[in-house]
């Protein structure tokens, strides 16, 4: 099992969901100064992540953001505070918090695909559930 490290920002996905480990491939490619630990929450203990308010349930629903602050950030808002830290990108996030139309389009758009993601996977030919296997 991983500990969080104070000097460290933390992307946590779940291991078990093709979509979400494709993505996490693209997020270390993107993370070029490897600022953020990019793991599966399955690799940390719960009572871990639960020093952080974050606990394994949330984690299955939603990807998980830890700030070096120790701050948490789930779901779309987590996406958002990744790709702030990736420039350019960093622009696309400032668009999409300048018109809250495009805010509220990611949100629902990060929900569905969130809750549909096993399905997704399984369309694209992703591994998913590699982990319960």
């Amino acid at each position: 099992m991983l500990t969080i490290q104070a000097n460290q920002d933390y992307l946590l996905f779940d291991g078990d969901c093709g979509i979400c480990t494709w993505s996490s491939e693209v997020a270390k490619r993107m993370d070029e100064g490897r600022r953020f630990v990019v793991e599966p929450y399955q690799m940390f203990d719960e009572n871990e992540l639960m020093r952080f308010g974050v606990s394994y349930g949330q984690c299955t629903r939603k990807l998980q953001v830890i700030t070096r602050q120790g701050r948490t950030y789930q779901g779309a808002l987590g996406v958002n505070y990744f790709l702030w830290k990736q420039f350019p990108w960093t622009l696309l996030v400032i668009l999409i918090y300048a018109l809250p139309v495009l805010l509220a389009l990611e949100l629902i758009g990060y929900r569905l695909v969130a809750d549909n993601r096993h399905r997704i996977s399984a369309w694209f030919g992703l591994t998913a559930c590699k982990l319960r296997q």
